[in-house]
C-alpha cells in the first residue's frame, strides 16, 4: 500500500496518538498494526464465507452494484464499514435496514469525542438474523451497560481503533483486544469466553490515558528548561509509556522493566495531580501505582543480569531511572539512594562496555546529572551496606576495568585545572567516565540540550563533591591514602578560582525568549550555589559571609517566578539551589521569601518533593536557632537526613 500510494513506508509498530499532540507527523497517514493475526483473520474471512449461501451472497452484491449503477458521481455512498459491511445494503421494499442512522466518519479523521461515542450509531432491526459470530460481535459492541464510568479526562487513544458505539469505559479496550474469531464456535461468543480461550490479559488502569496526558502536558515540563519535543522524556519516555499502554490494551505480553516504566510513570502523574487537586483519591491511586511499579521493579532486577537477557537494556535504565523519578517527586531521597545504586551498578556491568547509542547516551546523562546532585546532599551514605555491595559486585564480575572513573566518587591525579579541563576528551573517555572524574572538553555532552546546564558545571560540582570525601577521610583515624595538607589547600584553591569565573554559555537563537531567560536565571542560581556549597562544604566559612550569594539564589528564582507565572519550565533543576542557598538563609524574610517560592512549587507542581525539601530546610533553621550558629550544615545534614539501612 506503500508502494502504491507513493509514501515512504514506515514499518507496523504498536502506537498511540493523543488528541493534544500537535506534531505534523501525527495527521498524515497511519498504518495501524491490525488487532489479529495473518492466521486469525484468515480463519476468519474462510468462516465468514462458508457462513454465507452463495445465492444470498450473490443477490446483495447485485444490489449494492445496482444501488452504484443509479448514484449520481457526487453522491457519497458508504459500502465497506468493515468486515460485515458487505452484507449491509439499504432496504428495499420491506426489508430491514441494517444502514448506520448517521454517517460515518472515518476514524483517521474524526475527533476525539466521534471515535469514543457514547451512543449507538447503528439502528439494529431486532428480528433481522445474524450469523452467530455477528451476533458475538453485535453483543461487544452495542450491549454495553447504561452506567458506564466516564474518565476524568477527553484524551483518547486514537490509535486503539475503537467502534463508534463502544462505551467511554477507559477498560474497553481490554474487551477489544480479546477479539479472536473462532470458527469451532456455534454459539455467540461472549466477552468472557473469549477472555478465557486467550488466557487471562493484563487490565488497562481506567484512568491511564488521562494519567499520561497529564504527565506529557505538565510533568515532564517540570524536569526541563526546554519546550522542544527532543529531550529524553519526549523521544524515550513518553514513546516507550504510550506502547506499554498500546501493548496492554492489545493484550500483549511486556516485560517486568516496561511494566516497571509505566506504572511508575502513572504514579508520578498521579502524586502530581493529587499535589494539584488536593484529592486523596488521585494520592491514593498514586500509592497503589507505586507498589505496582515497585513490585515489577524488584521481579526486573531479579533477571537483569541474565543471559540470554530478559529484557532490552534501555527499558531496564528507564525502569530504574523512572523509579527514581517516583521516589524523588514523592520526597522519599532514601529510596531514591537504593535505585540510583541499582542503576550505577547496571550501567557499569552491561552499559559501558557497548557501543552507546544517541538515545542510550541519553538515559545516561539523565542518571549522572541527577545522580551527582542526589550525592551533594546525600552526605551520610558513603559506607552503606548496599553501596559495598554494589562495588563488590562490579569488581568482582571483572566489568569495572570499562569504568575511568573510581566506584567511590574520590580524586583524580590532576594538578592544573585549568590547563587540563581544556583537553579534549575522547569518545571513550567521554561516555565511560561516568561520574565525571577526569577534567576535559567532551564536545559530544548532552547535558546542554537536556537541562540547560554545560558539562563544566556538573563536573565541578562533582569535584567538590569528591575534595569533600577527601576531607570526610582525613578526619577518620585511617587517613593513609589520603592528599597532603598541601595539596589540599592547592586543589580547593583552583575549584575556587574556577567556580568564580565560571562564565555562562551563549543560548542558541533558536530557542525562545523565555526559555534563554529562564536558563539565564538558573545558571546563575546554579552558579551561586556552587559557590556556597564550596565554601559550607570545603572551608565551612561562616553564614554570614554566604548572604549575599544567598540572596542572589533568591533574586533567580523570583525572575523566574515573576516571568511565568504557571509552572516555570525545568523548575525541578531548581531544587538543588534553592535548598543550598535556603539552608544558609539568616534573615526572616530571607528565610519567609523562601518558604513562599517552595510553597508555590508545591501547589504548581503537586509534588512532595518541594514541601519535603522545604521540611527539611525548615528543620536546619530551627536546629541553627537552638543550637547557635556554631553548628555547621554538615553536622545538620547528618542529623536531619539520617540513612535508611535497610529499604
Amino acid at each position: 500500500m506503500c508502494q502504491y500510494f507513493g509514501l515512504t513506508c514506515g514499518g507496523y509498530k504498536k502506537d498511540i496518538f493523543f488528541d493534544f499532540e500537535t506534531s505534523p507527523g501525527n495527521h498524515g497517514v497511519r498504518f495501524r498494526r491490525p488487532l489479529l493475526t495473518v492466521k486469525e483473520r484468515e480463519r476468519m474471512s474462510q468462516w465468514l464465507v462458508s457462513s454465507a449461501p452463495p445465492k444470498t451472497t450473490l443477490r446483495i452484491l447485485s444490489r449494492i452494484e445496482d444501488e452504484c449503477e443509479r448514484a449520481d458521481v457526487t453522491d457519497n455512498i458508504e459500502i465497506h464499514q468493515g468486515p460485515f459491511g458487505a452484507f449491509r445494503f439499504n432496504p428495499i421494499q420491506n426489508e430491514p435496514s441494517l444502514e448506520p442512522a448517521g454517517d460515518i466518519q472515518d476514524i483517521d479523521s474524526s475527533s476525539p469525542e466521534d471515535v469514543v461515542g457514547t451512543g449507538n450509531p447503528y439502528q439494529i432491526h431486532p428480528h433481522v438474523p445474524l450469523s452467530p459470530w455477528s451476533q458475538g460481535m453485535m453483543q461487544l459492541m452495542f450491549d454495553q451497560p447504561e452506567d458506564v464510568p466516564t474518565p476524568p479526562s477527553p484524551g483518547f487513544l486514537d490509535a486503539m481503533m475503537i467502534p463508534n458505539g463502544v462505551g467511554s469505559d477507559m477498560d474497553t479496550p481490554e474487551c477489544l483486544a480479546t477479539f479472536v474469531p473462532d470458527p469451532y464456535y456455534n454459539n455467540p461468543v461472549s466477552p468472557t469466553s473469549l477472555a478465557s480461550s486467550m488466557g487471562t490479559t493484563k487490565a488497562v488502569p481506567q484512568d491511564a490515558v488521562f494519567l499520561l496526558k497529564h504527565y506529557a502536558s505538565s510533568v515532564i515540563s517540570l524536569m526541563t528548561p526546554f519546550r522542544h519535543s527532543k529531550t529524553p522524556w519526549h523521544v524515550l519516555f513518553i514513546p516507550h509509556t504510550k506502547s506499554c499502554l498500546a501493548a496492554l490494551a492489545l493484550g500483549d505480553d511486556l516485560s517486568d522493566a516496561s511494566l516497571c516504566v509505566f506504572y511508575g510513570t502513572l504514579a508520578i502523574s498521579a502524586f502530581s495531580l493529587g499535589g494539584v487537586s488536593k484529592s486523596q483519591t488521585w494520592s491514593e491511586k498514586a500509592v497503589m501505582f507505586n507498589q505496582q511499579a515497585q513490585h515489577y521493579a524488584r521481579s526486573m532486577l531479579m533477571t537483569a543480569y541474565n543471559i540470554p537477557k530478559v529484557a532490552k537494556y534501555k527499558s531496564i535504565l528507564m525502569a530504574l531511572l523512572t523509579m527514581v523519578q517516583v521516589t524523588m517527586f514523592s520526597g522519599n531521597r532514601s529510596h531514591s539512594e537504593y535505585y540510583f545504586l541499582e542503576a550505577e551498578k547496571f550501567i557499569r556491568m552491561r552499559g559501558l562496555k557497548r557501543k552507546k547509542s544517541r538515545k542510550v547516551r541519553l538515559l545516561h546523562h539523565c542518571y549522572v546529572f541527577e545522580r551527582i546532585i542526589h550525592e551533594s546532599v546525600f552526605i551520610c551514605g558513603a559506607n552503606s551496606g548496599q553501596r559495598h555491595h554494589v562495588r563488590t559486585a562490579i569488581e568482582s564480575s571483572g566489568l569495572g576495568r570499562y569504568s575511568l572513573d573510581s566506584l567511590s566518587f574520590r580524586l583524580s591525579g590532576w594538578k592544573n585545572l585549568h590547563q587540563e579541563m581544556m583537553r579534549v576528551r575522547g569518545q571513550e573517555e567521554g561516555e565511560n567516565d561516568l561520574h565525571l572524574e577526569r577534567p576535559g572538553f567532551w564536545s559530544n555532552t548532552l547535558y546542554p540540550e537536556i537541562f540547560g546546564i554545560p558539562e563544566p558545571w556538573i563536573f565541578l560540582l562533582s569535584q567538590i563533591i569528591r575534595l569533600g570525601k577527601e576531607k570526610d577521610a582525613a578526619e577518620e583515624e585511617d587517613a593513609t591514602h589520603c592528599l597532603s595538607l598541601k595539596d589540599f589547600i592547592a586543589r580547593a584553591k583552583t575549584l575556587e578560582e574556577y567556580i568564580n569565573h565560571l562564565q555562562p554559555p551563549s543560548l542558541e537563537i533558536t530557542h525562545s525568549q523565555l526559555d534563554r531567560d529562564i536558563i539565564q536565571n538558573m545558571l546563575d542560581a546554579m552558579k551561586n550555589a556552587l559557590a556556597i556549597y564550596f565554601y559550607r562544604r570545603i572551608h565551612d566559612v561562616d553564614a554570614s559571609m554566604l548572604q549575599p550569594k544567598v540572596v542572589a539564589v533568591l533574586e533567580c528564582l523570583l525572575r523566574c517566578e515573576s516571568t511565568d507565572s504557571t509552572v516555570v519550565h525545568g523548575s525541578a533543576g531548581f531544587i538543588w539551589p534553592a535548598f543550598i542557598a535556603a539552608c544558609e538563609a539568616e534573615e526572616s524574610s530571607i528565610q519567609a521569601a523562601f518558604t513562599d517560592w517552595f510553597d508555590n512549587s508545591a501547589s504548581r507542581s503537586g509534588l512532595s518533593c518541594f514541601r519535603q525539601t522545604l521540611a527539611d530546610i525548615q528543620k536546619i533553621w530551627q536546629e541553627k536557632c537552638c543550637a547557635g550558629k556554631s553548628v555547621t550544615w554538615l553536622d545538620l545534614m547528618k542529623r536531619t537526613m539520617p540513612l535508611q539501612q535497610q529499604f
